[in-house]
């Protein structure tokens, strides 16, 4: 009688141990379908219409009492468009760290698509970009960036308004006080 009981307990464990009875599991790798808006793309557009204009450049920097003004051509404030061109979180490298929000602004007739930063360390703070409610297209652009080297923190605010010019204001502030408060416009000439 033992025998036959060792020989059915060993016939219900070997078919337990050959029955699938595990939860099967189902990974799904999804790719990430959320889209920013490409800030590099939308000033490059910008860039080739004026071109294709023959446009020139009103360059106006102010910094404390002092105030200068130039007329010149795209190359010299490509330095300052590269400024924007950075702050083009739309890659998926850079996507990851911020979180993009959408309202309607029935002030300004706008949509506001916003992007912040879900690390306090990233030097991009905030972009603001608003869209025509009407027509989807860009009226302007806000970038916040801020970083703090050492004792001084370093910020600049850039806007740009579509098919006008743009602003870029840089200031640097250490414990002792402001060391730099820089504003420079610069608008489009059409000919």
């Amino acid at each position: 009688m033992k025998p036959l009981i060792f020989v059915y307990i060993l016939y219900v464990m070997m078919v337990a141990a050959c029955s699938d009875t595990k939860e099967k599991t189902t990974i799904v790798i999804s790719a990430d379908t959320t889209s920013f808006y490409s800030i590099a793309s939308y000033i490059n557009t910008q860039l080739k219409c004026f071109d294709s204009m023959g446009v020139t450049y009103s360059v106006v920097t102010s910094e404390g009492a002092k105030k200068d003004s130039i007329t010149t051509q795209l190359e010299a404030i490509r330095p300052m468009i590269q400024s924007f061109m950075d702050a083009d979180i739309s890659d998926s490298i850079h996507k990851k760290n911020y979180q993009e929000s959408v309202f309607r602004d029935a002030g300004t007739a706008s949509l506001n698509i916003n992007y912040t930063p879900s690390d306090t360390l990233a030097p991009i703070k905030n972009i603001d970009i608003l869209m025509d409610e009407q027509t989807s297209l860009v009226k302007r652009i806000f970038i916040r960036k801020q970083q703090l080297t050492r004792d001084t923190t370093n910020t600049e605010q850039l806007s740009w308004k579509t098919n006008e010019g743009f602003t870029i204001s840089v200031s640097k502030k250490s414990n002792n006080g402001f060391l730099l408060n820089k504003t420079t416009t610069v608008r489009v000439i059409i000919p």
